[in-house]
């Protein structure tokens, strides 16, 4: 049977699911201070902006906090993020996907050892941007290695794992939260990102290799090992389609000077035929913006990025604690993990439809609810109508984790030829990440000034969302990347 149409492997599954473990991590540390940030910000039992300490401890029990300073230092983990996902190409190209997770690890010790210990809010700062880096880092990467070893039918689920141990993070660490919402347990609630860290640095050596980075340092003969690890039946026809930069049966047919089967093809030939623009030449982001047919796709996918942030979804996973008090009080923080709740009940009905109705008729629907829910939770918070406003903000969640939570992270992995993926996937985690820290730094303030009408910014951007989404054509080697002589192209920029 040929590998494609096999059964999915176990392992893979349990590969996907230690890599995404760095995804579950980034989950845990968007939401840890979510709960328990008014405990952080204020003292027990004196006027807001005291400081007291905890007995025989040169630490204080909070770390009082404006607004502004605290949507920076909360922000500071977008920025972590922005510079994890900027350096994810070079360290994934450098080490390989599965050597580069363990490595960048470290970072989640350094900031958890920080944020613990902190005494002031710029050293609390400091220890969100190294949780952000690991965080930002693994965001990346994680996506890019289960797309690459996990099987075509699969791919668009088992890369959405990524999401799915992401919303699962949020809700566990909020759930913890409840019972950690003290002057002590905000300290202890920054360190449990250790736990996840330590079991992916221990687990993820007996992962498979990236075959796909294998083949692109040239070593053939272990990418086949590796691909044995990943696959049931024959691998023959799969393998030559991935030496070649396809995705699909068909276009391997129809590219292979009409031989009826790739599976006696040359695969060591194709390696060699294909080893200047699939194996020893990775692109620069510069290199791929030079050449036309890229740098449309990539813009495209920036943009879907972009967008994926300025639509308000960490608004509420960072702050919708806050959100809800003015209606809610001390009730607020169960309401939050309803929220949660609901939010990986949703990533988990998404990852049954991803592969089924296609990833754009599922941006479709996730903007276009978006759109709807963000303008009535504007009428429901005008009017304090608390029952509309818990409505209105889970199916703004269950909205956005049908389609945008996941489908972005999926495209990264699957638009791109092999050597492009690199610099394009940091590119877009990157901006990701920015907007990340954009949305941070100002909703508190934006919240502040603008109340319930902060949610109809978010719904004009979900409408651009939406528009945008539906003006999208085919993406990937559809717009004409496959084929491309990347020499050619880039002489041609280069003489004019």
């Amino acid at each position: 049977m040929d590998s494609r149409e096999a059964p999915v492997r176990p392992f893979v599954v349990f590969c996907a699911l230690i890599a995404s473990l760095g995804a579950f991590n980034s989950g845990v540390n968007t939401s840890a201070l979510n709960i328990p940030g008014d405990s952080l910000r204020n003292c027990p039992g004196v006027p807001a902006g005291v400081v007291t300490y905890y007995p025989h401890s040169p630490l204080p029990q909070c770390i009082p906090m404006s607004d502004w300073v605290w949507g920076a230092a909360t922000g500071m983990f977008a920025v972590g993020g922005l510079i994890g996902a900027m350096v994810s190409g070079w360290f994934s190209n450098r080490f390989g996907r599965r050597d580069s997770m363990i490595l960048l690890n470290v970072t989640f010790f350094i900031g958890a050892i920080l944020l613990s210990l902190a005494t002031t809010s710029g050293q609390f700062a400091v220890g969100r941007i190294f949780i952000g880096i690991g965080s930002g880092f693994m965001t990346c990467v994680v996506s890019v290695y289960v797309s690459e070893i996990s099987p075509p039918k699969s791919r668009g689920a088992l890369t959405s794992t990524l999401q799915l141990l992401t919303t699962i993070g949020i809700l566990l660490i909020e759930c913890i939260s409840l019972g950690l919402n003290s002057a002590i347990g905000w300290r202890i609630v920054v360190v449990i990102t250790i736990a996840p860290t330590i079991i992916q640095m221990l687990v993820l050596p007996f992962c498979a290799r990236s075959p796909r980075w294998l083949v692109n340092k040239n070593r053939v003969d272990e990418a086949r090992a590796a691909f044995l690890r990943i696959r049931n039946g024959d691998i023959e026809a799969e393998f030559t389609d991935m030496l070649l930069g396809l995705n699909s049966a068909e276009e391997a047919k129809s590219n292979l000077d009409d031989k009826d089967s790739a599976a006696g093809f040359d695969s060591n030939a194709v390696a060699k035929d294909n080893s200047k623009d699939e194996g020893e030449r990775q692109l620069s982001i510069g290199q791929v913006f030079a050449i036309p047919v890229l740098a449309v796709l990539t813009l495209k996918i920036f943009v879907v990025h972009a967008l994926s942030q300025l639509t308000g979804i960490n608004a509420i996973m960072y702050y919708s604690t806050t959100i809800f008090q003015a209606s809610f009080g001390n009730t607020a923080q169960y309401v939050t993990i309803g929220v949660s709740g609901l939010n990986v009940v949703v990533t988990v009905i998404g990852l049954s439809l991803i592969d089924r109705l296609g990833r754009k008729t599922l941006l479709l629907i996730s903007t276009g609810g978006m759109c709807i829910f963000c303008v009535i939770m504007t009428i429901a918070m005008r009017y304090n109508v608390s029952a509309l406003q818990v409505v209105c903000i889970m199916l703004y969640v269950a909205s956005f984790a049908v389609g945008y939570g996941m489908i972005p992270f999926v495209l990264v992995g699957e638009c791109f030829p092999t050597y492009a993926i690199g610099p394009t996937s940091s590119g877009c985690l990157a901006i990701n990440w920015l907007m990340n820290f954009v949305i941070g730094l100002i909703f508190p303030s934006m919240l502040a000034g603008c109340g319930p009408y902060s949610f109809l910014i978010f719904a004009g951007l979900s409408l651009i969302a939406f528009i945008f989404q539906k003006s999208l054509e085919e993406i990937g080697r559809h717009l004409g990347w496959y084929g491309i002589n990347i020499e050619e192209e880039l002489a041609k920029k280069n003489k004019a």
